[in-house]
């Protein structure tokens, strides 16, 4: 199953929270902001694009349950 949300991180307890949730995933995730696409598992990478905006999630082979915990940060 794959799921796009578009999400937006406000703070650094967001970045943190998300994190935890990302390294947390039995499937893949992918965040993709324009050109940019990185492993949404990727910390440097998150932080790269977390400032300019928000970013579309693309989970790939996640549950349902583990999707719904992105569902926070959606916009």
């Amino acid at each position: 199953m794959e799921s796009v949300i578009t999400v937006k991180l406000n703070s650094l307890k967001d970045f943190r929270e998300f994190m935890e949730c990302a390294t947390m995933l039995n499937g893949s995730a992918r965040a993709i902001q324009g050109e940019t696409n990185v492993d949404a598992k990727s910390t440097l990478g998150i932080a790269s694009i977390m400032d300019i905006g928000s970013f579309n999630l693309k989970l790939i082979d996640c549950s349902e349950s583990e999707v719904s915990k992105f569902k926070q940060w959606e916009v």
